[in-house]
């Protein structure tokens, strides 16, 4: 009968022991999951800063970009005045 207690006890203290490394196993994996939504948080907020100098660099460009063709256009108004200056000069006018 002791014998069977003590058989017990040791399956009993064995079974914690398993319980411990299991709850052990989950507080680890707890852990890790913890780092990486930290990680997944700290990606998105840069992804967001990376969104919005993005979207700034692509309005720059289109400002860049309308600014450059109303100077092209000014020139090529400025061109054709000088060939109808040049033309009228040869015309005689």
């Amino acid at each position: 009968m002791l014998e069977d207690l003590e058989a017990r006890v040791a399956a009993l203290e064995a079974s914690q022991a398993d319980y411990r490394a299991v709850l052990a196993a989950v507080n680890a994996l707890g852990a890790n999951q913890r780092e990486h939504g930290l990680r997944l948080t700290a990606v998105e907020t840069r992804l967001g800063t990376v969104d919005t100098r993005l979207a700034t660099v692509e309005t720059e460009l289109a400002d860049f970009r309308t600014e450059t063709r109303g100077r092209f256009r000014s020139v090529d108004v400025q061109l054709a005045e000088i060939k109808d200056l040049i033309i009228g000069r040869r015309n005689g006018l």
